[in-house]
């Protein structure tokens, strides 16, 4: 889903973050940047998930995945 409307922009920041972002164009730069931003608080979502695995978990894991792959 796609949205029309008008900003005002930065015109320095705007370039400054087409090259960092690589992109063209102002529609491509908050496109790539919002993603950026989305992926980012989807990925620090994930260090708060509380995993406790030992080793011999892993090990018995990893035994099973390749028990099912042979």
């Amino acid at each position: 889903m796609t949205k029309h409307t008008s900003l005002y922009l930065d015109e320095d920041l705007l370039r400054e973050a087409e090259g960092i972002l690589g992109t063209a164009g102002p529609t491509g730069t908050v496109r790539a940047a919002l993603e950026d931003v989305v992926r980012r608080a989807r990925l620090k979502s994930l260090t708060a998930w509380e995993v406790e695995l030992t080793p011999e978990d892993l090990d018995a894991q990893r035994g099973r995945r390749l028990e099912v792959a042979e």
